[in-house]
C-alpha cells in the first residue's frame, strides 16, 4: 500500500493530507500561531480543587483553565511535584534523575485534595486540545516522545509496542534498552523501532535525555504559564508519528518546512529523507495532486461510497450518528439479505475512513441496513473492526445489536475536523442573478490595463476559475496575447477549481497578491 504525505503551508495555516493508494485517509489543519499542542509541557498553578469530581482546574496562562482528573496525575505525582518544586527553585542539575530521590507512590483510590493544594505549582502536559467550550485536558505523568522511543520518568521498566509481534525482535529491543536504560527512567519502544539498528535507537534515547535536560534548564527561570518543553513544530510532530508505518513520499510547498523536515528526518536516520520533495509548481499543492477535490467530496452531511450507496453523517454535542443507505446500490439478481450484506460490508470500510478523516471522537452510533442473519451481523462487525485496525487512535467497537446498530467509541484528542462543503453563492449572494461573463471579462481587462499603464507592471499572474482561464487562453490570438500587444505586459493564466465562477486574483512576479 502506497502511503503519501502532502503538506501545504499558507500564511494562515498548515494543512496535512495522508493518502493511502492515492485516497485521502487522514487530514490535519492547524492555524498559524496556535499555542496549545498535544505533548507540550507547561508550568501550571492549581486554580481550583473539585472534590466532588476528584479533579482540579490548572491555570496554564490561557483563557480557559486546563482540567485534570485524579487518574491523570499518576502514581508518581508526588515525585513530579518534587521536580516542579526543586526545579523552579533552581535546585535540579542537568543529569537526568540520578540525584533525585523518588517519593512514595499514591493510591489509585485516593483523592485529589490529598496531593494538590490551591496555588500549588505543577508541571503538566497537554493530553487533549481545547474542544468547544472546554479547556485543554492535562496530565502530570510527563513523557518525552521521540521517533523510536518514549521516555517516562520514575518507571524503571522497558515496554515494547504490542504491534511488534516477532519474538526475536522483541527480545533484541528489550535487551538493548535494558542495558542502556537511564537511571530512574522507563522506556516505551514504539512500533517504528522494528528493524532499526542499535545505533539509531540509542541515538534517539540520548536525544530524549537531552530534551529532558533542556526542560530542567528552563525550569530555573520559568513562571506560571511558561512552556518549558514543546514539539519542534506541528508538522514535525505529525510526520514523526507516520515514520513508523513507512512513507513512500513527503511533499511540501514551503521551503522552510522542507528544510526543517529534512533536518529532522535525517536525524532519525530514516530512509524517508530520500522521499522528501519540495513542490514548486504555480498552482497550489492540494490542487495539483487532487486533494482539494477529495476534500470537497469526502466532507458534508451525505457521502457516497459504492454503486450509488451513501452515508448520512450527523453530529451532536453528545455523539455522532451515521446512517447507511443503499440508494441504487443493489443487485436485482440477489436477495434482499445478500444486498444488505454487500452494502453494509462496503459501508464498514467507508465509515472507518470517515471516522479517521474527520477525526471523530466520543460515541459514534452506526445504523446499518437491516439484516436478519446473525452470521451476517458478525461479518459486518468483523469488517468494521478490520477496517479500523489502521486507526492510531484508541477505539472500541461493540457487537451489532438486534436492531442492526453498532456503537463505536473513539479517543477524542483534538477538535473534530470539519470542512464546509455548502455555502451561499458568492456570485449572486442568494439573489439568483449573477454578473454577465462580459462584465467579468471587462473587470479583468480593466485591471490588466491599470497595472500595465498606471503601475508599470511588466509581468503578472491571474488565477481564476477553469472556465475563464480556458477562455482567456483560447486560440492563437488569445486574450492574453492581445493584452501583450496592447499593454506590453506578460500575463500568465492559472486555473484553480477552488475558485467560483467570476472570481479572480492577480499576483506579481514575487507571487504576492496585488490588491486593486
Amino acid at each position: 500500500m502506497a502511503n503519501d504525505l502532502y503538506i501545504e503551508v499558507t500564511p494562515q495555516d498548515e494543512k496535512i493530507a495522508f493518502l493511502q493508494d492515492k485516497r485521502l485517509t487522514e487530514f490535519y489543519q492547524e492555524k498559524k500561531g496556535k499555542n496549545i499542542v498535544v505533548g507540550d509541557i507547561y508550568v501550571g498553578s492549581v486554580k481550583k480543587i473539585l472534590n466532588g469530581n476528584n479533579a482540579a482546574f490548572i491555570d496554564i496562562g490561557i483563557d480557559k483553565d486546563a482540567f485534570t482528573h485524579y487518574s491523570d496525575l499518576g502514581p508518581n505525582i508526588k515525585s513530579f511535584l518534587k521536580i516542579a518544586r526543586v526545579g523552579l527553585s533552581g535546585g535540579l542539575s542537568q543529569s537526568g534523575l540520578k540525584k533525585l530521590k523518588m517519593e512514595p507512590e499514591t493510591l489509585k483510590t485516593g483523592n485529589v485534595s490529598e496531593v494538590l493544594k490551591k496555588n500549588q505549582q505543577i508541571l503538566v502536559q497537554i493530553l487533549k486540545e481545547p474542544i468547544s467550550s472546554k479547556g485543554p485536558r492535562v496530565t502530570a505523568e510527563i513523557t518525552v516522545a521521540g521517533t523510536y522511543c518514549i521516555l517516562i520518568p520514575f518507571q524503571n521498566s522497558v515496554n515494547i509496542s504490542k504491534k511488534i509481534i516477532e519474538r526475536t525482535e522483541r527480545n533484541r529491543l528489550k535487551h538493548l534498552i535494558t542495558q542502556n536504560l537511564p537511571e530512574n527512567f522507563g522506556i516505551v519502544v514504539r512500533t517504528a523501532a522494528q528493524g532499526v539498528s542499535d545505533e539509531f535507537i540509542l541515538s534517539d534515547i540520548n536525544y530524549l535525555i537531552t530534551r529532558w535536560d533542556e526542560m530542567i534548564s528552563k525550569l530555573k527561570t520559568a513562571k506560571k504559564g511558561d512552556k518549558v518543553l514543546g514539539e519542534p513544530s506541528y508538522t514535525v510532530s505529525v510526520v514523526r508519528d507516520y515514520l513508523g508505518i513507512g512513507i513512500n513520499s513527503i511533499t511540501t510547498n514551503d521551503s522552510d518546512t522542507f528544510k526543517q523536515l529534512g533536518k529532522f528526518i535525517e536525524s532519525t536516520k530514516s530512509n524517508a529523507v530520500n522521499n522528501l520533495k519540495h513542490y514548486k509548481g504555480q498552482i497550489t499543492l492540494f490542487e495539483q495532486f487532487g486533494i482539494n477535490r477529495q476534500l470537497k467530496t469526502s466532507f458534508g452531511k451525505t457521502v457516497s461510497f459504492s454503486n450509488g450507496s451513501y452515508l448520512v453523517i450527523e453530529h451532536t454535542e453528545a455523539l455522532h450518528v451515521i446512517d447507511v443507505n443503499s440508494g441504487s446500490g443493489y443487485n436485482k439478481q440477489n436477495s434482499q439479505e445478500e444486498n444488505a450484506l454487500q452494502v453494509n460490508l462496503e459501508a464498514a470500510k467507508e465509515i472507518a475512513r470517515q471516522v479517521r478523516l474527520r477525526d471523530m471522537g466520543g460515541i459514534i452510533v452506526i445504523d446499518f441496513i437491516d439484516t436478519k442473519d446473525n452470521n451476517n451481523k458478525k461479518k459486518i462487525h468483523k469488517a468494521l473492526i478490520d477496517a479500523m485496525q489502521d486507526d492510531r487512535a484508541s477505539h472500541s467497537v461493540l457487537p451489532m445489536s438486534k436492531f442492526c446498530i453498532i456503537q463505536l467509541t473513539r479517543e477524542r484528542v483534538r477538535p473534530e475536523t470539519n470542512i464546509e462543503t455548502e455555502e451561499n453563492c458568492p456570485m449572486c449572494k442568494g439573489s439568483g442573478m449573477v454578473s454577465s461573463s462580459q462584465n467579468i471579462e471587462n473587470d479583468i481587462e480593466t485591471s490588466v490595463k491599470y497595472l500595465a499603464k498606471n503601475l508599470n507592471f511588466k509581468r503578472i499572474k491571474i488565477v481564476t476559475h477553469p472556465f475563464l482561464a480556458a477562455y482567456f487562453k483560447q486560440g492563437l490570438f488569445s486574450r492574453k496575447f492581445k493584452w501583450k500587444l496592447l499593454y506590453n505586459i506578460g500575463v500568465k493564466i492559472v486555473s484553480d477549481t477552488s475558485l467560483h465562477y467570476g472570481e479572480f486574483h492577480i499576483f506579481d512576479e514575487n507571487d504576492e497578491e496585488i490588491k486593486i
